[in-house]
């Protein structure tokens, strides 16, 4: 009885999960040792065949309590199927101005989804890649868990 229980959890969480209709692409990238050294380039492939339907862009995060910062500057470069390249620098709020971090937590981890790009429609399909870099001026971040891109269709 206790492993059907267990059995019935799993299969309910691998349903929530796969239910995600909107998902285009979600993917994070591991920090090792929770310390995100500036030479880090997170890298995100992502194909895209559609060039109809808008889309939004996020920028997932886990952060871990010991973060020194209520902030995060980062870097973040889109590299075309033609290999035009577009820049911007992205001021992420992790916590209000009394210390309260924003996002979902789960112990000592906190999970945040920032909007990054709302209503794209990519036009041309193939390899899109996203790369993202810390811009603070710790050479090495302390307190940085995952980064992740999240694409989906506009609803």
């Amino acid at each position: 009885m206790k492993m059907l229980r267990v059995l019935c959890t799993l299969l309910l969480g691998v349903l929530v999960l796969s239910c995600d209709s909107n998902r285009v692409y979600e993917q994070y990238e591991n920090i090792p040792d929770f310390e995100w050294n500036q030479d880090n380039i997170l890298r995100f492939e992502v194909e895209i065949s559609d060039t109809v339907q808008a889309n939004n862009i996020f920028i997932n995060l886990r952060n871990s309590g010991d973060y020194a910062y209520s902030n995060l500057w980062v870097f973040v470069k889109v590299i075309s199927p033609d290999n035009g390249i577009e820049e911007e620098k992205v001021e992420i709020e992790l916590a209000d101005e009394t210390g309260d971090w924003y996002g979902s937590g789960f112990g000592d981890i906190f999970d945040l989804q920032v909007p990054f790009k709302q209503k794209v429609v990519f036009p041309k399909s193939g390899k899109y890649v996203f790369e993202i870099t810390q811009g603070m001026y710790d050479l090495k971040l302390k307190g940085i868990a995952n980064v992740g891109i999240r694409i989906e269709k506009e609803k």
